[in-house]
């Protein structure tokens, strides 16, 4: 059999190992390399908010430390075009430190081996430029004696821009608007305060997977307050998790404001509305049956209710308080000294009118001589509990 020699270099197959593809081992390596990545690469991070792209989506960094971020940002530029710039004779690659590339001298074909690190930059302002230097070991053919190990200084300037979401965020954008009332009365201070501290947790927690859950304004009216949302999706969640704190009901109506100009389909915007209950902790309610109750608590779930009768604290689903007509009453309250006691009954004379009235002893102690609290609904006195 005839010697055979490499067409690029004229070495013997003999001097120059077994030849792959016509090619030594040394022009076979020269002539398939597997680093393909150009020596600049350019990205960009929000100057507003220091998101930046991974793979064409908008995410939000892992560090706000400005020298973290910027080496974060360049780092993932980097390494996702290296992922796009390897040869196509590489199946699959692995990150590893330059140490451990240091080490590894056998591979499957078809599989690389990378490692980068930067050795010089300059970030105190921008462009920030970063130089990595770039080292990859690879197999691609499986007659390869040596492993393709090639190196490359590779440049990313990471430049400021503004995001899509800080843009329109900037620019006043508002899709949606969550409106919280209660029915039938004003939001009371507290319910104020409770609603805008939950809403700012939930807005946290939404963003970390809607970016455009971000919340333009907020505007205090005497009956409620209106939430500006970057989308409708983030307003339904925060409606929803104020549903289930508070109670109430959601509707949602929708206003026609315009046309896409690329799509040409008519674009509304979204009001969804938040209506907790009319019902708050101490308020005297009743049934259709007509027992009177104090509420001693209003939740998601529905109403914690203490029959001002027997004393007993009793829950009520809001289906079922709808069922069974719970409903604030008129009452009027007023102090009262407990006079005398009896088996099941309570004697009380109330502080201003002197008037004395008998009523159903509730349960746990009462002493004679005492103040309470009295109620009274309908023509009827009912005892209600210790003054405070």
């Amino acid at each position: 059999m005839s010697e055979r020699f490499c067409y690029r270099c004229g070495i013997s197959e003999e001097e120059g190992g077994p030849l792959i593809e016509g090619l030594c081992q040394v022009c076979y390596r020269k002539e398939n390399p597997v680093l393909l990545i150009e020596s600049e690469i350019n990205t960009e991070l929000c100057q507003n908010c220091g998101s930046y792209k991974k793979r064409g989506v908008w995410v939000d960094p892992h560090s706000y430390e400005l020298d973290e971020l910027i080496f974060e940002v360049a780092d993932n530029a980097l390494l996702e075009t290296l992922e796009d710039s390897l040869s196509d004779k590489i199946r699959e690659y692995e990150v590893v430190s330059m140490e451990e590339l240091e080490e590894v001298d056998e591979l499957p074909v078809g599989k690389a081996i990378v490692a980068f690190q930067p050795v010089d930059w300059h970030i105190e302002y921008f462009p920030a430029i970063i130089t990595y230097e770039v080292r990859v070991k690879a197999r691609t053919h499986e007659l390869q004696r040596e492993l393709h190990d090639e190196r490359k200084r590779v440049t990313v300037y990471v430049r400021q821009t503004v995001c899509p979401r800080c843009s329109k965020f900037l620019g006043g954008y508002f899709e949606a608007i969550l409106q919280v009332r209660a029915e039938g009365r004003p939001l009371a201070e507290d319910e104020r305060k409770a609603i805008g501290k939950l809403v700012e947790e939930k807005v946290d927690e939404i963003m970390r997977r809607d970016r455009m859950g971000f919340i333009q304004d907020t505007i205090e009216k005497e009956e409620g307050l209106d939430f500006y949302m970057g989308s409708t999706s983030s307003a339904r969640k925060l409606a929803q998790a104020i549903k289930e704190k508070f109670g109430g009901t959601i509707s949602e109506a929708y206003e026609l404001v315009g046309v896409d100009r690329q799509t040409s389909r008519e674009t509304y915007r979204t009001s969804v509305s938040v209506r907790i209950p009319k019902f708050r902790r101490g308020d005297i309610v009743a049934d259709k049956r007509g027992n009177v109750y104090e509420v001693e608590r209003v939740d998601g779930r529905g109403l914690s209710l203490r029959n001002l009768v027997t004393g007993k604290s009793e829950h009520l689903d809001w289906k079922t308080a709808k069922r069974e007509g719970v409903d604030t009453v008129e009452h009027e309250e007023s102090e009262a000294m407990v006079t005398s006691l009896r088996p099941g009954e309570v004697q009380m004379m109330d502080m201003k009118t002197y008037e004395v009235y008998e009523l159903e002893k509730p349960a746990g102690e009462i002493r004679e001589g005492e103040v309470y609290r009295m109620v009274g609904v309908g023509g009827r006195k009912y005892f209600r509990s210790k003054k405070e």
